[in-house]
Formats: C-alpha cells, structure tokens, sequence
C-alpha cells in the first residue's frame, strides 16, 4: 500500500518545484555545490516562520502556494525546519541500498536497474561545472554521488497523482520515495534517472534542499509558445516550477544529462540523444540570465 503523507512533511520529486529561491553560500560567496566538500555559512534563521511553513503557512500565516504543474512544492522554511529537526550531518550510508517491505518488486527491480546501468558510463572528465558538481563523467562518480546521498527507497503517493518520486524530510531526510508512476510513465531509462539525481539533491539539507524559484508570468519558449511541463502538460507560468542556479536540483541533473549527451563512450545513439532531449527541455527552466549563460557556455566546451 502505498502512504500518504502529510502536506507538511513533503518535498518532491523530479518533476518537482519550489516555492521560494535561495541558494546557500560559502564563506567565498559562491554557491555551495555540495561536491568538494566543508560546509557553507548560512544567513540567521527565524524558526517561527520555519514551524509556520511547516503547518502549511508561511511567516503571516497565507497558505503556502503549491504546485500543481510538476507536483509538489515547498518553501525554504519547510527546508529550514526539517533541518532545524534532523540537522546536517547524516552519517553514509553503509551497505546496500535498503527498501521497504511495500516496494514492489517491479519498482525494486527498476530502480536497481537503472543505477546499475548509471554506475556503467564512461566519458572522461566532463565540463568544469560538472566537475565541480559531481566529478568526472563516470559510473564510479555517479554512484558516490547518489549513495552518499540516499540511504533507503519506501513508497508514497508523494502528495500528486502525477508524482514519480519525492524527498520527505521530515520523515528521514536520507529517504527516497517512490510512487507507481516510476514504472509506468513512459519516459526513457535516461529520464527516470534525471529524477533519481533530481531527487538526490533534494537531501543535501546543508543547501536548504536547493528550493526553486517561481517562473515568470508570461514563459514562452523560443517560438513564443507557452513553457509546458515535459512530465505533466501543464503551463509552468507563475507556478514554483523554475530555477535560478546551475547548482539546484533542475540545474545539477541537466548539467549531468547533457555531459552524458556530449562525453559518454559507451552510450547507445538512443542514450545521447534521450539526454540530450531532457536536459534541453530543463534547461528552458533556468530563468535567471547569468545562471543560464553559465551553463550554456560550460556545455560549449
């Protein structure tokens, strides 16, 4: 069976948004990648609004705006009280991957199958940011990055009928849920794992669990259309659906995508161009220009 959760505790998935922008600093000011390791400094934090936020409301008390175009959302101060709950520091996980009891074996089997195929890429040192984020492109890199990361699988309805998979952190920051759409969406192997390394960002407590930001109202693409969820259909106008940093959940794993797209050696045709696909259709969601010509010009070298 799969279990509902509270609106309060979730904080979603692949597919997923963000209601309020904030990136963590180090003490340089730069944006925290949570790859070369020591912590960022963080702003002082008002945990009255954190346990407002966690009720379903921020600092006034206004309902907390939620997603319903690529699932759900949740704000910098739901972020904050998880993290004021479970701190930072979790020890890695040791072994193997743990599942629940209620993960079917279908899913179970997926999942696996999909890191393991993850854990096989080659492609040689990859483009700074991705450096900077994961390491080089390879198998080995991916899969420390993801096990240093996440410690067990269960399952969810992760707040949305469209939901693939979500973080809850106020349940087990470490934790990644999984919901029947894993198994029956029809997205590519390569797409189903943008979500896994989308979601795996989402513990990173030290970086607020990167929120994102609310895209611009209109958002058009290129040919002045209006901006649509790849997973979902829906309009992303106005919705907390976008990114402003290279370093968040949407900007990491399209960094990620697009390297695979460029350096694999071992990736079928199919592969490249899957992820070559999906991370296009992310990056239309990196709203802030500076974040954006960064990016561009990494995947340029």
């Amino acid at each position: 069976m799969i279990r509902v959760s509270s609106l309060s505790g979730l904080l979603t998935l692949a597919i997923l948004t963000f209601g309020v922008c904030s990136r963590a600093a180090q003490a340089s000011g730069s944006a925290f990648d949570g790859a070369a390791g020591g912590e960022p400094s963080l702003p002082p934090l008002d945990y009255s609004a954190a346990r407002a936020a966690a009720a379903g409301a921020d600092a006034s008390g206004s309902a907390v705006k939620r997603s319903r175009a690529d699932l759900f959302a949740f704000t910098r101060a739901e972020a904050v009280a998880a993290r004021e709950r479970f701190g930072m520091e979790r020890a890695p996980r040791a072994g193997a991957l743990a599942f629940d009891a209620d993960v079917p074996a279908d899913i179970k089997a997926q999942l696996l199958a999909d890191l393991k195929f993850i854990g096989t890429i080659l492609g040689g040192p990859g483009t700074p940011l991705h450096r900077r984020i994961f390491g080089a492109v390879d198998g080995a890199t991916y899969t420390r990055f993801f096990d240093t990361r996440v410690a067990s699988v269960g399952m969810n309805d992760c707040g949305d009928a469209n939901a693939v998979a979500c973080v809850i952190p106020f349940e087990d920051p470490s934790k990644m849920w999984l919901t029947q759409n894993y198994v029956k969406f029809s997205h590519p192997q390569i797409a189903r794992l943008m979500v896994v390394f989308h979601e795996s960002r989402h513990t990173e407590s030290q970086n607020d669990n990167w929120p994102h930001a609310t895209c611009p109202t209109p958002f058009l693409d290129s040919n002045g259309d209006d901006m649509k969820s790849i997973w979902t259909g829906a309009p992303l106008a106005g919705e907390p659906a976008c990114d402003v940093t290279p370093f968040g959940s949407y900007g990491s794993s399209t960094i990620m995508l697009k390297n695979i797209e460029k350096f694999c050696t071992n990736c079928t045709g199919k592969v490249k161009m899957d992820a070559g696909l999906y991370a296009d259709d992310q990056l239309g969601r990196i709203t802030d220009p500076g974040a954006l010509r960064q990016m561009q010009d990494d995947f340029a070298q």
